[in-house]
């Protein structure tokens, strides 16, 4: 692409729910100078969550269909709830499919997380989420199913009615209960898993804290992403010390 364009790195693609107001912006702030981002929303008119969660990811190939002619090295789907209720081997062997058809890779959020956990060495997590107890209840089922020991799960929110209510916790209460909850638990890595909750500023406090590296759903799909497109990720490549953001700071004071 040439030196005037936005995109003259390279242009990705991210797939978000319909109501994140999160997701593209950290995904965003996380690319490095000169490579685009285009979005499009996940879209389900199911009222039911679990039924809008599968809905996200069964009708993947409708949704990315409405990026039309734009070239992209690859395309990001900021959702890991549906891959948490529709299952690993399911999602990957459609989106794998997918992938082949459009000639483009596409990379799960899930799937990112366990691509930057496995670069860890990680065999044991600890994981948080903004999810009602159903939701991470299949959260702690995947992980344990893709052979990682869960020491500690806890929901910051686990009588809510409606995914969508991850949008309205408060960030900075998110950030206190997070940092509360694990500063007495040991695992090879520490798990905020949830694309709808702002988790930039956390992961930048608790890796200065906490004995081993802090993850998000975000900060994996945007390292993944970068990865499968062949766009050099830089510093945002892990190290045991700060997986993904060693070196560097990603634009939070934009955020």
């Amino acid at each position: 692409m040439g030196e005037g364009y936005y995109g003259r790195n390279g242009m990705l693609g991210l797939a978000t729910p319909q109501a994140n107001p999160t997701a593209e912006t950290e995904f965003r702030a996380l690319l490095p100078e000169g490579v685009g981002c285009a979005t499009v929303r996940m879209a389900s008119e199911a009222p039911d969550p679990e039924a809008r969660l599968r809905a996200y990811f069964t009708d993947i190939a409708g949704t990315l269909n409405r990026f039309d002619t734009l070239a992209m090295q690859a395309v990001g789907l900021a959702c890991t709830g549906s891959s948490y209720l529709l299952g690993h081997e399911a999602v990957e062997a459609n989106l794998a499919e997918l992938s082949a058809h459009r000639e483009q890779p596409i990379v799960s959020a899930a799937s990112a997380i366990e691509r930057a956990l496995a670069h860890l060495g990680a065999r044991s997590i600890a994981l948080i989420c903004p999810y009602p107890q159903w939701l991470l209840d299949a959260a702690d089922a995947h992980w344990q199913s893709r052979g990682f020991e869960v020491v500690d799960q806890v929901s910051l929110d686990p009588g809510q009615g409606d995914t969508r209510a991850i949008y309205g916790l408060s960030p900075r209460d998110a950030a206190d209960r997070i940092t509360s909850r694990w500063q007495n638990r040991q695992a090879d890595a520490y798990l905020i898993t949830g694309t709808g909750l702002p988790t930039l500023r956390v992961v930048a406090e608790l890796s200065e804290t906490l004995p081993g590296p802090v993850l998000s759903s975000n900060l994996c799909l945007a390292w993944a992403t970068l990865q499968v497109a062949g766009i050099d990720p830089g510093a945002l490549a892990p190290t045991p010390h700060m997986p993904l953001l060693t070196g560097w700071e990603p634009r939070i004071d934009q955020l």
